[in-house]
């Protein structure tokens, strides 16, 4: 009876141990509709990685984004205001990924809201070149600061 009872714990004791391990962290998330920041992913996952930090520049018209201190997106529009505008001129859309530059050759990013203070929008970088095995990069921004 009393090997039981110990076999029993142990057995226990093990169930415990692997339910409470998890598989590693992809750093990937899937954000809700409204969740405030800037999401980017590539080649057309659905588990888009948040950025640590994004801002607009209202004077240069850019939109950047930060993980870990270094810039990952940068976006040269022609304006902010609420509208679609293509992502086909040199620099227009930089994703930076390893240290290497991958520049936009086709795609658009939409701006949903300005309202003068926060930008929300969409963007999709259709085609583009400059990192192995990246061939298309997408998000959204949602109350991202304009300063």
């Amino acid at each position: 009876m009393k090997k039981i009872c110990c076999l029993n714990i142990l057995i226990l004791a093990v169930a415990i141990l692997f339910a409470s391990c998890s598989k590693e962290d992809d750093h990937s998330e899937v954000s809700s509709p409204s969740e405030t920041g800037f999401f980017y992913g590539e080649n057309g996952t659905s588990a888009l990685t948040k950025a640590d930090e994004a801002q607009a520049n209202g004077q240069h018209k850019t939109i950047i984004a930060k993980k870990n201190n270094s810039t990952v997106v940068e976006i040269v529009l022609t304006d902010l205001k609420a509208g679609t505008y293509p992502l086909t001129a040199k620099y227009a859309f930089t994703y930076v990924k390893n240290g290497n530059h991958w520049e936009s050759t086709a795609g658009t990013l939409t701006i949903t809201k300005n309202d003068g203070n926060k930008l929300s929008g969409t963007f999709k970088a259709t085609a583009g070149a400059g990192v192995s095995g990246v061939s298309t990069v997408e998000g959204k921004f949602n109350d991202i600061p304009v300063k």
